[in-house]
């Protein structure tokens, strides 16, 4: 207790331990961030790399998950920068009296210094995010099985396709449909209407990448619970984007649409 104590009392001691912890701290914010950066990939670089359907991780934890300690590292990195201005003050006071001898431009510089320095801390929860609606959420995809028009044209190995107009219609309509759906030997009619149905039921409840079963659930007033069950999704994830869920656990958004129609017509029943 008393080693302790004399340590306390020891500025310089204490000055070399909170330096050696911003440093550690600095570090470790900077690896963190190249960790997310270069080896736990999103998108269209993990794609290519590890094949689709694939989430990395590092000790059980995704890329997201690591952000989540890379602010908690900033925070503390944060914490010692003001335990390491209060050691300082004296010395810092003394820097800016030298270079604002006079009272009142010091006065306003540090002012402005002050609302800056919170400004950048806090703005995050003053500002709100522009929702941009897509119509593909790929635009930037490539796709590497796509040729050329001129060599499309240029083959002598083409099938022959000579599909009505009526055709085009019914099996675009079918595209809607789940292959089970499709396969039956339903009539031309009950087919299309069916196809009909489940499209106006997707574009009455669009759903976006961006937003999270949870969102979806208050949007549409339909318990989480049920769209996890829906879409076999854990329901500790009910808080990811649905644009990370889905390519974890193979299902499109037309799927979550068609879930949300579903319990609005069995509570409508």
């Amino acid at each position: 207790m008393n080693n302790f104590i004399k340590f306390c009392r020891d500025r310089a001691k204490i000055n070399l331990v909170v330096d050696i912890i911003l440093f550690l701290l600095l570090m470790g914010m900077a690896g963190i961030g190249f960790l997310i950066k270069y080896t736990l990939l999103s998108g269209e670089k993990r794609n290519l790399l590890y094949g689709k359907n694939v989430n990395l991780e590092l000790l059980g934890l995704d890329r997201h998950q690591w952000g989540t300690i890379h602010l908690i590292v900033s925070i503390a990195f944060i914490v010692f920068i003001v335990i390491h201005i209060i050691l300082h003050w004296k010395l810092i006071g003394c820097f800016f009296r030298r270079l604002f001898p006079k009272r009142t431009p010091r006065i306003v510089f540090i002012s402005l210094l002050s609302v800056v320095s919170l400004f950048l801390f806090v703005f995050a929860f003053l500002v709100t995010p522009n929702a941009v609606e897509y119509g593909n959420l790929y635009r930037h995809r490539v796709d590497n099985t796509s040729v050329s028009i001129d060599n499309v044209l240029n083959s002598t190995n083409l099938p022959e396709f000579n599909a009505s107009p009526q055709q085009l219609e019914t099996e675009e309509l079918q595209s809607d449909l789940t292959p089970q759906e499709v396969a039956t030997t339903q009539p031309k009619q009950e087919v299309k209407a069916k196809a009909q149905k489940n499209r106006i039921a997707i574009e009455d409840y669009e759903v976006l990448g961006m937003e999270s079963l949870a969102y979806v659930s208050v949007k549409y007033d339909v318990p989480s619970e049920f769209l996890c069950n829906e879409l076999n999704i854990p329901k500790q994830y009910a808080n990811e984007r649905l644009g990370r869920l889905r390519r974890r656990y193979n299902f499109t958004m037309s799927d979550v649409s068609r879930a949300v129609a579903k319990y609005v017509k069995s509570e409508n029943k």
